[in-house]
C-alpha cells in the first residue's frame, strides 16, 4: 500500500498527470450489490477542512480513478494540497440492528466512535467517514444531527446537488448505514497505516518523541496564549468555541511545561508566548500580610490557593534558571513566605484554600497542593540557597509520609505525581530514607494500576490506568511524570532495578498518550488545525482541548526523552 499512497501523493499533491494504474488485492473489502468496492480520498491543504472524494469500481484501479477524477473535476488548479488519506470500506450494516430506515428525530443511534462512518441509502455520494462523524458532531446525544451533517456537504462537492440537498434537509425518515474502513495517510514527511484514524506507536525513540514535542511547540503552544497572555483554557475543536472558564493554577502549570519545552528546544517565538503568560500571571498577584509578615499570593475569584502559589513559584523558578533573569526572585520569596505561614505546629499546611478578602479557611483540601508546595520550596532553595525553604519542605513531607499516608496501601495511596517530583528534589538536598521509600511506594502503586493485559483490553487501551473507567490521557500523563521523577531518583542513587521497571511502565504509558496527540492525520476534518496540532485530547471518546491536558503530556514526553537520550 505504500507504493499506492506514494503514487496518489504524486498525482494529487504534486499534480502529476501521469496515467492512473493502481493494483491491490480487493478480496477482503466490502462489495456492494454490483460487486464494487468503495474508496474515499481525503485531501488536506493544512488550512481548511479536508475535501473528500469517493469512488467505486469492480477493481481497485477503477475505484481510485473515479475518486481522483471527482476530486480533480471539482477543485481549482491553484489549490495546494499537503496530504492525502485513503479509506477503503471493509464492512457496511444498518445503523440499527436489522433496520436501516429510522426516524432521525426520535430514534436513538448507538455507534462506535472513531470506527463507524455514516452512509445514506447505500449511496456512495452521501457517505461520511468515521473521523468526520466526530469532527462535525454528526451524532449527538445518540441522535442524528442533520444540520451538522449538512455542514460537510461542501467538502464532499454536494452543494450543487439541489434535489439531494432538499431531500436530505426535509426528510424525517432516512435509510442510514454504518460502515468501517481501512485507512492510510501520506504527506511529504511520512507514510502511515492508521488505526481508527490515528497512528499507532509500536516503539518509542528520540526521533519520534522530539517530533511530537516540536509539533506542540510550533503549533499549540504558540497559538494557545492570547495577546494578553491568557491561555485558551478550553477549546472544542468540533465547534471552534471557547467556553468562558479559567483556572490560574493550570495557567502556571502550563507555563512551566512550555519552559521545559523551551529548555529542550530554544525558540524565540515560544519564549515570547511564555513571557506573555508570565505577565498575565503577575496580574493575579496580590500583596497581603499573614501572621504579621508581608507576603504575596496569587488570587483568582477571591481565592488564594496553596497550589496556585506553589505552581507559580515552580514556573518562575524555571524561567529564572533558564534565562538568568532574577527579577522575580523577591516575588517568589514572598510567595513562599505566605505558604510557610500556612503551616501549623504539626508541620502540615493547615490551609489549602483561603478566602482572600476575609482571610478565612474555605475548608477545601487538595491531595496535590502539598506536593506542589514542597516542589516550589525546593526549587526556590536551588536559586537562593536559603535553608528555611528546605525546612518548610521537610515539615510537610514528614507529615505526609508519617501521618497522612501512614496507613495507605498500594490500592489506596494517591498517585501523586507532584509529590514524586518534590521528593526527588528534596532527597537530593536532604537525603532521608523515608523520602526514597515513599517515592518507590507510590511508583509501585502506579504500576499496579496500569492496563497491560492484551487479552483483556483493546490495543489502544494498553498503557492507560484503571483510575478511570475509560482510558484518559491526562491521568496517564500525570502518572508518567511521577514515574519519571521516581526513575531519576532511583537511577541516580543506585536503585537500577527499580529504575528499569519505572522506565518500562512509563514507555508503555507514553505510547498510549501519543495515540491521543493530534497529528496532521487526526486534524484533517477540523477547522482550526494549527491550534489543534500537537495538543492532546482527554480520552478515546472526548475531544475537548484544555491547556493542562497538553501540559502534563508534554512534560512526560520531555521526561522520557531525556531518560532515553
Amino acid at each position: 500500500m505504500k507504493q499506492v499512497m506514494e503514487n496518489l501523493f504524486d498525482l494529487i499533491v504534486n499534480n502529476n498527470d501521469s496515467p492512473i494504474n493502481f493494483e491491490a488485492d480487493i478480496s477482503k473489502y466490502y462489495k456492494n450489490d454490483d460487486g464494487e468496492i468503495t474508496v474515499f480520498l481525503s485531501v488536506d491543504n493544512g488550512l481548511t477542512r479536508s475535501h473528500v472524494a469517493s469512488g467505486s469500481g469492480k477493481n481497485f484501479n477503477t475505484a481510485i480513478s473515479n475518486a481522483v477524477n471527482l476530486y480533480k473535476d471539482n477543485i481549482s488548479n491553484n489549490s495546494k494540497p499537503k496530504s492525502v488519506k485513503l479509506d477503503i470500506v471493509t464492512e457496511l450494516r444498518p445503523i440499527i440492528k436489522k433496520q436501516s430506515r429510522i426516524n432521525i428525530t426520535n430514534t436513538e443511534v448507538r455507534y462506535n466512535r472513531r470506527e463507524d462512518g455514516l452512509m445514506f441509502n447505500k449511496d456512495l455520494s452521501l457517505a461520511f467517514l468515521p473521523e468526520e462523524v466526530e469532527s462535525y458532531k454528526m451524532i449527538e446525544d445518540r441522535r442524528i444531527q442533520s444540520e451538522n451533517i449538512f455542514n460537510a456537504f461542501e467538502k464532499h462537492f454536494l452543494l450543487d446537488e439541489q434535489k439531494l440537498v432538499k431531500n436530505f434537509l426535509s426528510s424525517k425518515f432516512m435509510n442510514i448505514y454504518r460502515f468501517r474502513t481501512d485507512s492510510w495517510f501520506i504527506d511529504e514527511n511520512e507514510f502511515l497505516p492508521l488505526y481508527k484514524g490515528k497512528r499507532f506507536y509500536e516503539e518509542l525513540n528520540t526521533e519520534n518523541l522530539w517530533q511530537s514535542i516540536e509539533l506542540t511547540k510550533d503549533n499549540y503552544f504558540r497559538q494557545v496564549v492570547n495577546p494578553q497572555g491568557k491561555f485558551v483554557y478550553i477549546y472544542n475543536p468540533e465547534y471552534s468555541d471557547v467556553p468562558n472558564k479559567y483556572n490560574i493554577l493550570r495557567h502556571a502549570g502550563t507555563t512551566y511545561s512550555m519552559l521545559e519545552t523551551y529548555e529542550m528546544m530554544p525558540d524565540k517565538g515560544l519564549m515570547t508566548a511564555i513571557k506573555r503568560a508570565i505577565k498575565y500571571l503577575l496580574t493575579k498577584v496580590e500583596d497581603t500580610t499573614i501572621n504579621g509578615k508581608s507576603a504575596q499570593v496569587v488570587v483568582e475569584k477571591d481565592s488564594a490557593k496553596l497550589g496556585g502559589n506553589g505552581l507559580s513559584v515552580v514556573a518562575l523558578a524555571k524561567y529564572t534558571e533558564l534565562t538568568g533573569d532574577k527579577q522575580y526572585l523577591p516575588l517568589m520569596q514572598n510567595m513562599a513566605t505566605w505558604m510557610g505561614e500556612l503551616q501549623d505546629e504539626t508541620g502540615k499546611f493547615a490551609i489549602h484554600k483561603q478566602i482572600f478578602s476575609t482571610g478565612e479557611d474555605s475548608g477545601f483540601v487538595s491531595h496535590y497542593y502539598p506536593g506542589e508546595a514542597i516542589l516550589a520550596l525546593c526549587r526556590l532553595y536551588q536559586l537562593d540557597k536559603d535553608e528555611k525553604w528546605l525546612d518548610l519542605a521537610e515539615n510537610e513531607a514528614t507529615y505526609l509520609i508519617t501521618e497522612r499516608d501512614v496507613e495507605a496501601n498500594l490500592d489506596t495511596i494517591a498517585h501523586d505525581h507532584w509529590l514524586l517530583y518534590a521528593l526527588n528534589d528534596l532527597y537530593r538536598e536532604r537525603p532521608k530514607d523515608i523520602y526514597l521509600k515513599h517515592s518507590f511506594f507510590i511508583a509501585e502503586a502506579i504500576m499496579k494500576a496500569q492496563r497491560l493485559d492484551t487479552n483483556k483490553f483493546k490495543p489502544e487501551w494498553i498503557g492507560s490506568f484503571d483510575s478511570h473507567s475509560y482510558p484518559a490521557s491526562t491521568p496517564a500523563a500525570c502518572r508518567s511524570e511521577g514515574l519519571g521523577a521516581a526513575y531519576r531518583l532511583a537511577n541516580d542513587h543506585g536503585h537500577h532495578e527499580e529504575a528499569a521497571t519505572y522506565k518500562k511502565a512509563m514507555e508503555t504509558a507514553i505510547k498510549f498518550q501519543l495515540y491521543l496527540q493530534l497529528k496532521p492525520e487526526s486534524v484533517m476534518y477540523y477547522r482550526n488545525k494549527r491550534f489543534c496540532l500537537g495538543a492532546i485530547h482527554p480520552s478515546l471518546n472526548k475531544y475537548e482541548l484544555r491547556n493542562d491536558y497538553t501540559q502534563h503530556n508534554i512534560s512526560s514526553f520531555i521526561s522520557y526523552y531525556n531518560m532515553i537520550k
